[in-house]
């Protein structure tokens, strides 16, 4: 009895002009912007799929608005004799890198605890959301940024400001989460 094996090459993905090649894909660095929101749980949920996949590093990013941008009105109740307005800005900050602090070493320590996930930091950043988040991912390699956004709805497809703002300003793949 004799046995002949056919060896068969697995299919590409063939567009209109060009074959799609895979291999040239890797990722080794994925940024993921990280707001607290619903939607940058979700982010971050696909980001450390890929990074099993991958194993690739995760970097979540927090950018925290200039505190001197904030208006006296909005911090009315921290103002007083005792403490005057830029006192209060001061506390503010401290305040909010604290939170922030929290907010992303909790996340990061569910990762590495449930998720496996090893290679995952983070950094806080002060400044504009879409400028900081496009000098990070310039600035350091990323391969893919993945981030959320709330704005997308069923009946009208718009982007949030800062995915908007990140898509437009950047010549990096980026995958966005609704």
């Amino acid at each position: 009895m004799t046995t002949t094996r056919t060896t068969t090459t697995p299919p590409s993905i063939t567009t209109t002009q060009n074959t799609v090649d895979f291999s040239s894909l890797s990722y080794t660095k994925i940024l993921v912007p990280f707001d607290g929101s619903q939607m940058s749980d979700k982010a971050l949920a696909h980001a450390a799929y890929i990074s099993k996949i991958s194993g690739a590093q995760i970097d979540l990013v927090h950018i925290l608005e200039h505190v001197e941008d904030i208006p006296p009105s909005t911090i009315l109740a921290l103002i007083g004799p005792e403490r005057p307005l830029d006192k209060a800005k001061e506390d503010l900050r401290i305040n909010a890198e604290a939170g922030a602090r929290k907010m992303l070493e909790e996340k990061v320590k569910i990762c590495r605890e449930e998720g496996k996930i090893d290679r995952i930091s983070y950094k806080i950043e002060v400044g504009k959301p879409v400028d900081e988040i496009v000098r990070i991912a310039e600035e350091n390699s990323y391969n893919i940024i993945v981030m959320g956004s709330s704005r997308i709805s069923s009946s009208i497809r718009l982007l949030g400001s800062t995915a908007k703002g990140v898509v437009n300003s950047i010549q990096k793949p980026i995958l966005i989460i609704h």
